[in-house]
């Protein structure tokens, strides 16, 4: 694809932008019709999960750090959300093809808009946990500003994602089944309920070419700690994040005929 057409996809991507909105959010609607509890299960999964480790780490192995139910109460929900980004977005092309060969709308809005509903539930349950950070340490207010920006460049991290898995799950049915373990073996690679300072050399590296450390290091050091990002974080950040959406969605458009033949 040359750079004319990769322009003319984008334009059209943005210019219909109503309509991916719109399919968002009719899958998070979706997704909670006839549950008593509905989307308040966004924030009770992490907080009882937090809650487990809280006890376990705290009353069980005696660890010795101030609120620790927030510290890993301020990972936990932007690791869910790249978690949850991923494994529905990997069915997106398999569950609704039926929609895909309407074409009425950017094939692309399909895994896009999977990863736009996660991201709605991401933002409820970050609304919800919020205020509670504020009662530990109200000075988290003026790095909101801050964190607004790092939850974006998640999003944008977690759709880039959602273009491969999406992809690669059409072409081998079988990446739907490896994600649970394969997710599992991500989260405790990633410093959700301790932190990369914690581990001694070689270890932290586990940490450090792990993309996700630092998109939860920098939402735990806003809400957990109070403090902001360095500048170099932010830029690390921001690197990774285009580099994936960029290889993520020129993935999806080399192979997105193949896709439409397969489905």
């Amino acid at each position: 694809m040359n750079f004319l057409m990769l322009k003319e996809r984008i334009k059209n991507f943005l210019k219909q932008w109503r309509t991916l909105r719109d399919m968002s959010l009719s899958i998070d609607k979706a997704k909670y019709a006839g549950l008593k509890l509905g989307a308040w299960w966004v924030i009770i999964i992490p907080l009882v999960m937090a809650l487990c480790i809280n006890f376990v780490f705290v009353l069980a192995f005696k660890v010795d750090l101030p609120y620790f139910a927030f510290f890993v109460l301020s990972a936990i929900l932007p690791w869910f959300f790249i978690s949850q980004a991923i494994s529905e977005s990997a069915n997106a092309f398999i569950a609704q093809k039926a929609l895909l060969k309407q074409g009425i709308f950017p094939k692309e809005f399909i895994p896009s808009s999977t990863v736009l509903a996660a991201f709605l539930n991401f933002t409820y349950g970050f609304l919800a946990v919020i205020p509670l950070f504020l009662l530990i340490n109200s000075s988290v207010i003026y790095l909101l500003p801050i964190l607004l920006l790092v939850v974006i460049l998640i999003l944008v991290f977690a759709l880039g994602l959602g273009f491969i898995f999406s992809s690669l799950n059409v072409f081998s049915r079988d990446i739907a089944y490896f994600l649970p373990v394969g997710l599992m073996f991500w989260f405790w690679a990633t410093p959700v309920f301790y932190s990369e300072n914690m581990l001694a050399m070689p270890y932290r590296w586990f940490c450090l070419i792990n993309p996700a450390t630092y998109y939860v290091s920098a939402c735990r050091k806003i809400l957990y700690y109070a403090l902001p990002p360095e500048p170099l974080e932010l830029v690390l950040m921001l690197l990774i994040s285009g580099v994936f959406l960029s290889c993520g969605y020129l993935f999806y458009l080399k192979n997105e005929p193949e896709i439409l033949k397969r489905i």
